[in-house]
């Protein structure tokens, strides 16, 4: 059964994976068990709706600070859209500064099933609100969702992915973000998505600490944002782009479905800034801490449909 995909404000979703009725979607995606959040190859934790401690490999922070993530439209190419969170630390301070930290995270389940949307505009589903807001939280319970800077393709369904992660976790709204269009298209090309990170990320940081961001996004003003005080960035987008760059940095392959979280971690304990971990020629290892799932059990789909969620549906536009 096809349905209409419409903006989410309007039409909560639009995967037909249930019934017509957004409201019996929902209803029947709240019934199914849950298997367990899952890190691979790192922790496990149980569903959120049960009672559990989830055992902790990572320490944990949580920082709330302030609002800021858009809760819909805004420019892109870069257009910074959110206040930062004040800074965790000082390259001048005595006790020795965290590790760098990468959170590749690919954008949560979207609508495929209209074909005049374009890609750039499909939102995310109702199945997709929630896996988004699942990985949030398990991203919470191991300590890796307190981003000190967002890096968001300015496609609709990965801002409504963040959307959805910052309504989950304060940390993440405060976070500083900036939406990029690059983001997006780079990574529908072969093997350049890893690079085009690392520019990015250098080039925005670099920008922060010689105080070019602003009073508005806390760059380098008085109490804002510092070079040294980014130790985490999230990075939100696509495949093929995002498999290959979190492949490239690990050196193994890694896989990342829809709302899968690749964590990475910077083992050189030399490095102190992203402009040394990502020089030229720098020989630098990155640590893969385990790739984050929101471990749920997909609703039943009706008769005829794929069951692959994100991919392709009855000959309707792929999910990248």
């Amino acid at each position: 059964m096809m349905m209409e995909c419409r903006a989410l404000a309007s039409t909560p979703g639009c995967r037909a994976f249930a019934s017509s009725s957004a409201s019996s979607s929902a209803a029947r995606g709240g019934q199914h068990a849950a298997r367990g959040a899952r890190v691979v190859g790192t922790v496990k934790q149980k569903h959120p709706s049960v009672s559990s401690r989830a055992r902790l490999f990572f320490p944990t922070k949580t920082t709330v600070t302030g609002q800021g993530v858009p809760r819909r439209g805004g420019g892109i190419g870069g257009a910074v859209l959110a206040r930062a969170a004040a800074p965790a630390s000082d390259a001048s301070s005595s006790s020795p500064l965290p590790p760098l930290r990468m959170i590749v995270l690919r954008h949560s389940d979207s609508c495929t099933e209209d074909a005049s949307l374009k890609d750039h505009d499909r939102p995310i589903t109702v199945w997709g609100r929630t896996l988004a807001a699942e990985l949030g939280k398990n991203l919470v319970a191991i300590g890796w969702a307190s981003p000190d800077l967002v890096l968001c393709s300015a496609s609709a369904r990965s801002r409504e992915t963040l959307r959805e992660l910052a309504n989950v976790h304060g940390a993440i709204e405060a976070a500083e973000t900036h939406f990029l269009g690059s983001l997006y298209h780079f990574a529908a090309m072969d093997g350049v998505t890893a690079c085009h990170l690392k520019q990015t990320i250098v080039a925005t940081v670099g920008a922060q600490g010689q105080g070019q961001g602003g009073a508005k996004n806390g760059g380098g003003a008085p109490g804002g944002v510092g070079a040294h005080s980014v130790r985490t960035v999230m990075c939100i987008g696509h495949n093929k782009g995002w498999e290959e760059a979190a492949s490239d940095f690990a050196g193994a392959v890694v896989k990342l479905e829809v709302a899968n979280a690749a964590l990475l971690e910077c083992a050189s304990g030399d490095v102190v800034s992203w402009e040394q971990a990502f020089a030229e020629g720098a020989d630098v290892k990155w640590v893969l801490k385990g790739v984050v799932q929101p471990g749920l059990v997909p609703p039943e789909e009706e008769e005829g449909e794929n069951e692959g969620f994100g991919g392709s549906f009855g000959g309707a536009l792929p999910s990248m």
